[in-house]
């Protein structure tokens, strides 16, 4: 063998043996002594059916009374916005805690529970870990004296891809999921969680079990093949497929949609899923700016529910997230509360009896059988102009006797321009893979042109699975003249996915200025 074919060979050990002990940084064993299980290891177990009507919620177990944490803050402050009615065996490591939720969850009518699950390969001692023996404990309690506690499923909060501390000097990995070592690492939490959660406890939908995925902005970098992954591993380490529940912005195939932040702005409308909560207040957590959400007696949580049982249930969503049981840090909870008492359980039981029962409200309501809405200035009929914000900015001005809104500079962006609207959500769900026709009577005046982007059906179609879908391109020739423009948007799935909105007008060139005085949307069926 020559010096270079040495050198060589010596040099494709040292990247091989850098690899294995990349790899090894991973635990080779779960946690939990369940693992690895077989096909056989799920026969007879509880399954929902794909398309059944129930109601899931996250849980929030990381409180512990004895140490303080998540109940004080470090600087000695309250930690909580919304306080548990009592405090005193409050605890993640106690199954006495759980047990007093689990209870609590079966008189609300929630079908399935997901802790929410903070877990970073290898920090086994870490109250993610810690606190599932006892819940599992808690919920067999529950069964042996005959009572039906919801199904566990997992609710992976993925800050821990940038926040995690798990390199050996106690930094955080940022996961890259474009690397095979990332994708393993992603797939490590999902492994480490089940193998501590009985089978016969699992929250499924057809026996696959159901994992819903916190933000996707916190990986370093994603690969469209990183769930196919994650199915692919957890098939061979327990032999069943999974159920997942992804957020818009997960690259991958899911089974599922959904969105977090309902507590603020719900209901969120997926085609699968729907997310709802009673209001916010973090007013209690340091650094944020405030933002507050009223509950208003439970007004807020009522009008949400009655606006999705609304819907038609041929074709409305079949799961619903409430958002949360108990995160009392944001003040999004259900839970009983020293502030609310046990109010909201009873109102989640109320909704979800009817959910589960199909029911359709027949409230007033001028929109679900109209044949069009239409956006004026000051008059919203069915369609509304989304207020200012983020990058959907605009001012209201008079053009001789005409009112309009002119689109505003946008702080993000010095090259586009948008004004975002929002279909009434009982008139919008039953366009669903349909046609419709939207006009826009606009001044010929400001920018080079304007177009149309759209939340639709198609997720092959436009960025982001089907959301922005472009269609037209209007040339604006500068006449000052009030012009009227159609265009034809198929296949729509108007469900909030366009930044919390349904279409947006997206203005280019020139000044950037485009005057709007009219949008009417119509059915062509």
């Amino acid at each position: 063998m020559t010096l270079r074919s040495k050198y060589v060979s010596i040099l494709l050990l040292c990247v091989l043996y850098g690899i294995l002990a990349a790899d090894s940084r991973l635990p080779k064993k779960p946690p939990g002594s369940l693992f690895p299980l077989k096909a056989s290891d799920h026969k007879s177990t509880d399954s929902f059916k794909l398309g059944q009507p129930i109601v899931g919620t996250s849980y929030f177990y990381w409180y512990d009374i004895d140490t303080k944490s998540h109940i004080i803050d470090h600087d000695g402050t309250d930690a909580l916005t919304t306080h548990p009615a009592d405090m005193k065996g409050i605890s993640y490591k106690r199954a006495s805690w759980h047990k007093q939720q689990l209870q609590d969850m079966i008189a609300a009518g929630v079908d399935f529970l997901m802790p929410v699950f903070w877990g970073v390969p290898g920090k086994y001692k870490g109250w993610s870990f810690v606190g599932l023996p006892p819940l599992v404990e808690a919920h067999s309690a529950l069964q042996k004296q005959g009572l039906q506690p919801p199904a566990i499923g997992l609710f992976y909060d993925t800050s821990i891809l940038k926040w995690n501390g798990f390199n050996k000097d106690g930094s955080s990995y940022h996961v890259d999921l474009t690397t095979d070592f990332g994708k393993d690492w992603f797939y490590t939490a999902i492994r480490d969680f089940f193998s501590m959660i009985p089978p016969s406890k699992w929250a499924r939908v057809d026996g696959k079990p159901i994992v819903f995925l916190y933000a996707a902005a916190f990986a370093k970098k994603q690969d469209p093949k990183q769930l196919e992954h994650i199915r692919r591993r957890f098939k061979k380490d327990f032999g069943s497929e999974l159920f997942l529940v992804k957020q818009p912005g997960w690259l991958g195939q899911a089974d599922a949609t959904y969105s977090w932040g309902a507590a603020v702005n719900g209901p969120l409308i997926y085609r699968q899923a729907v997310a709802l909560g009673p209001g916010y207040d973090h007013s209690a957590v340091p650094g944020r700016a405030p933002l507050v959400v009223e509950r208003h007696d439970g007004k807020t949580y009522i009008e949400r529910w009655l606006k999705v049982l609304q819907l038609n249930p041929k074709h409305r969503p079949w799961m619903v997230h409430v958002e949360t049981w108990n995160e009392w840090h944001e003040g999004t909870d259900v839970a009983e509360s020293r502030e609310y008492g046990r109010s909201y359980i009873v109102l989640t039981r109320l909704f979800a009896d009817m959910w589960r029962a199909k029911t359709a409200l027949k409230i007033a309501h001028p929109y679900p059988d109209a044949n069009s809405v239409t956006w004026e200035p000051g008059q919203s009929k069915g369609l509304e102009l989304r207020q200012s914000g983020g990058d959907g900015v605009w001012k209201a001005r008079k053009f001789g006797n005409v009112e309009a809104v002119v689109s505003d500079s946008n702080p993000h962006s010095d090259n586009v321009r948008y004004l975002y609207f929002n279909v009434d959500d009982t008139f919008a769900y039953e366009l669903f893979g349909q046609t419709v026709s939207v006009s826009v009577t606009y001044r010929d005046a400001g920018c080079s042109s304007f177009l149309l982007e759209y939340d639709n059906a198609n997720s092959q179609i436009g960025p982001h699975e089907g959301t922005f879908r472009p269609v037209g391109n209007i040339s604006v020739d500068g006449s000052g003249e009030w012009k009227t423009v159609s265009f034809t948007l198929p296949q729509c799935r108007f469900m909030n996915r366009c930044n919390g909105a349904d279409f947006r007008i997206a203005i280019l060139g020139g000044d950037l200025t485009l005057a709007i005085s009219k949008v009417k949307l119509v059915r062509t069926r």
